[in-house]
């Protein structure tokens, strides 16, 4: 009975290696492709930002011309004796 037990122990130990093998390649896989998705969010998030830096001085430009745009329109109706209604 004994030699019985010990085939299988061996058996089973034999058996168990691959299986570990094979689960502990897959999480390496896993923890590769969570890592290649981090970089590309990563990435996104950079060109979010960039595109929103890019984006808010082209507004900050705008509001410029147009604030010099009032300023010298202003003067102009200053000069000019307009009629008041």
């Amino acid at each position: 009975m004994e030699p019985f037990i010990f085939v299988w122990g061996i058996l089973l130990i034999c058996a168990s290696i691959p299986i570990t093998a094979i689960v502990t390649h897959h999480f390496r896989k896993q923890s590769r492709l969570k890592l290649e998705a981090l970089k590309y969010e990563i990435e996104l998030e950079k060109q979010r930002k960039e595109s929103y830096v890019i984006e808010s001085e082209k507004l900050r430009l705008e509001i410029e011309q147009t604030r010099q745009q009032l300023a010298l329109d202003q003067p102009f109706a200053r000069t000019h004796n307009l009629p008041k209604e």
